[in-house]
């Protein structure tokens, strides 16, 4: 009698182990396809978290005021619990972001299961993985965006697992939590507030559960428990600064309010073109899938000797908005039948809000769509194979693959130098070692220096001070007073002791011409290390000890 029961749980336990296996070789994957990319120079932004934080735990300095950096304190937690487990170089901050991106996997492939049977949630799992990994988006890098990720894709889980228990409070301020401790880490967390919203709205109008208000209440609770001890932390840091760096200066100086509008198309237009191969395999993916479909409008159109659909602008409209969110139409914005799917198109949407928050269009922010494309995509992919023949099955599996593994052609490349010339076109990257120990042996700690004009991970490697508190050409570019704020440095009596050019223009309008005729003044070339010039000041006196 008992022998069916001992069946299934050999054959649950069985799934189990596979399960677990195949997550193993996820992570696997990941860490392989970040190898050739673990002692890449640090890049800029791991440089000024790094930088912020060493100085913040070693009290040399003060988050947003000395120690500035537009970002809430949750990158800087969590490179401090770095710091403490893993280790201080580039490396350790490189395999936490693998760490990271394994725990997401988890999440992706957690949800993927919820949504479609076997073989999509492990399809997603890798699929993510190769994509969080992928050196067109720096997936390598210990960006901020790697480690939102985490929060935002298990604020998604946690959503499934509100709405599978009736809006239990545990879950609903679970995924509050979650999503303040995404947006503490980057402020672009913050778009999983209105998905999170949008789908308890949606859900409870047309179903017979609470009221909306009731889990949306619980939400807001659960983002207000990350976010109190946060504003308050930043009140006893300093409340206008505090303020000005996480929220005010983002808002009036760095949004995408403030890029041009054809800025960021170029920008879109040129990312597409980079990333052409992969929207040929999705384009082509859905047309397989729907080939049945498509093939039936044409033939009606053909028929009826027009090629062009007629429809009043609010009907295309309308259906285009029910499409997005996986319902029929309004009012019914709920699909009872499928509303994993509908929380991975508000996902998909809220990402896509999160990048393009700050108008930049950055490489790296495309990471915070990873993982919803990534369980889409892997139900299109085992939909696509499994409507075609076998020959054709093949084939294009193999185009698939091709396509998922393409970006990682540049470690053919050979040399760390030459890859990081291809990914970053910066020559202040390659130098950024050398030049940081010459500085080190050719001054006393606590000098400060200025690197013009935007590679933070030398203050960082040398543990000088910078001169000036903004450490990127995106800030110098945005503040309109700090090119005379600069420039007043050098000319005064206590200017930095060296400066380094990294060999790029520089983010004001004359090419920072005004800059380098100043330091032509004050300054002397010192020393040229691998190109990168670095001048000392004449008649340098070392400030008075405070």
């Amino acid at each position: 009698m008992n022998a069916p029961l001992r069946a299934a749980d050999a054959s649950a336990g069985s799934r189990a182990w596979q399960d677990a296996g195949w997550l193993l070789a996820a992570f696997a994957v990941g860490l392989l396809a970040r190898m050739p990319f673990l002692q890449l120079p640090m890049i800029a932004d791991e440089g000024g978290y790094a930088y912020a934080t060493r100085g913040w735990l070693n009290g040399t300095g003060q988050l947003y005021d000395d120690l500035w950096i537009s970002r809430p304190q949750g990158i800087f937690y969590l490179y401090a619990f770095i710091f403490d487990t893993l280790g201080t170089d580039v490396v350790a901050f490189r395999l936490a972001a693998w760490l990271s991106a394994c725990a997401t996997t988890v999440a992706v492939w957690l949800i993927a299961r919820r949504w479609r049977p076997n073989p999509v949630p492990i399809l997603a799992a890798l699929i993510f993985t190769l994509g969080s990994a992928s050196p067109k988006m720096e997936g390598f890098t210990a960006n901020a965006e790697m480690f939102m990720m985490l929060p935002a894709a298990w604020s998604i889980w946690t959503l499934i697992k509100a709405i599978d228990t009736g809006w239990s409070a545990r879950w609903v301020v679970s995924t509050g939590i979650l999503v303040g401790i995404a947006t503490m880490v980057k402020p672009s967390g913050i778009v999983m507030l209105p998905v999170a919203l949008v789908a308890i709205f949606a859900m409870n109008r047309t179903s017979a559960g609470p009221s909306w208000r009731v889990p949306a209440a619980w939400l807001l609770a659960g983002v207000a428990a990350v976010g109190i001890p946060a504003l308050i932390h930043g009140w006893f840091l300093g409340w206008g600064d505090f303020l000005y760096a996480t929220v005010t200066y983002r808002l009036t100086m760095q949004s995408g309010a403030d890029v041009p509008l054809i800025t960021q198309l170029q920008t879109l237009a040129r990312h597409a073109w980079n990333s052409l191969p992969f929207l040929l395999m999705a384009g082509v993916l859905v047309a397989v899938v729907h080939r049945a479909a498509l093939a039936a409008v044409l033939r009606r159109y053909r028929a009826a000797g027009r090629w062009a659909p007629r429809f009043r602008g609010y009907a295309i409209l309308r259906n285009a908005a029910s499409r997005l969110i996986g319902a029929p139409a309004y009012p019914h914005l709920a699909a009872p039948d499928d509303r994993v799917g509908m929380l991975l198109r508000l996902w998909m949407l809220g990402s896509l809000a999160g990048i393009a928050m700050g108008g930049d269009w950055w490489t790296h922010y495309f990471i915070q769509i990873v993982a919803p494309v990534s369980i889409w995509l892997a139900s299109i992919i085992v939909r696509a194979l499994r409507s075609v023949r076998p020959w054709t099955r093949r084939a294009l599996a193999t185009a698939i693959v091709l396509v998922l593994v393409s970006p990682w052609w540049i470690v053919f490349l050979g040399s760390t130098n030459a890859v990081s010339n291809y990914l970053y076109s910066h020559p202040g990257y390659q130098a950024q070692a050398e030049v940081a120990t010459w500085l080190q042996e050719h001054s006393e700690p606590g000098t400060r220096v200025f690197v013009a004009f935007d590679q933070a991970a030398i203050y960082y490697l040398a543990d000088r001070p910078p001169a000036y508190r903004h450490l990127y050409d995106q800030e110098l570019r945005a503040l309109p007073e700090s090119y005379s704020e600069i420039i007043t440095i050098i000319r005064g009596p206590d200017r930095p002791l060296y400066i380094v050019s990294t060999r790029q223009p520089g983010p004001y309008p004359d090419e920072s011409r005004t800059f380098w005729q100043e330091v032509g003044r004050y300054y002397d070339l010192e020393t040229m290390i691998d190109g990168i010039p670095v001048y000392r000041a004449r008649d340098y006196t070392p400030p008075a000890p405070s």
